[in-house]
């Protein structure tokens, strides 16, 4: 029993020697090309790819009837005779700015808290002054939003959306 048995083992040792075989032409192509594929899914080479540091280029030109900030861009509606800002509750004035067109730009959203803040000596911006709704729920209580006004952006309180009328000023990303 033990010569069979180690007869058995021989076999098995040499015959995966005995199986190899040299790679064919269509093998080594094949290779090659998952090789190269494989290249030209790596990143290109870091001269190349933009720094972080890099500005990023501007924006197109806001339409008529809003202004743009920077860092980060933002277009904000400039609330004159022909562009409105009316005062609403502010459930009332998100669904004015979801609905609000200007030019061909849609659709717009209630700004930030931060981002009023953002509105004070902007140029082109009228009507800055006085408390204008935000989106900003209040951390403690999301029946209520900040508002904020931007010529005194230091000081901002909540109110509940449906308390009484403040001005709607709406905004997007370029």
């Amino acid at each position: 029993m033990s010569g069979g048995f180690a007869v058995g083992v021989f076999a098995l040792v040499v015959s995966p020697a005995c199986d190899k075989q040299e790679p064919s032409a269509e093998g080594a192509d094949a290779k090659q090309a998952e090789a190269e594929a494989a290249k030209a899914d790596e990143p290109e080479a870091k001269e190349e790819q933009p720094s972080f540091a890099d500005p990023k280029p501007e924006p197109p030109p806001a339409p008529a009837g809003a202004v743009t900030l920077a860092d980060p861009w933002l277009y904000v509606q400039t609330c004159d005779e022909a562009n409105p800002c009316p005062d609403m509750l502010q459930p009332a004035g998100e669904a004015h700015c979801r609905e609000l067109a200007l030019g061909e730009v849609s659709p717009w959203r209630l700004p930030k808290k931060d981002e009023v803040a953002r509105f004070a000596g902007a140029e082109g911006l009228a009507a800055t002054e006085g408390h204008h709704w935000t989106q900003t729920p209040f951390e403690e209580d999301a029946k209520q939003v900040y508002i904020v006004d931007p010529s005194n952006a230091s000081y901002t309180t909540t109110v509940p959306r449906d308390r009484k009328p403040f001005r709607i000023r709406c905004v997007r990303e370029p």
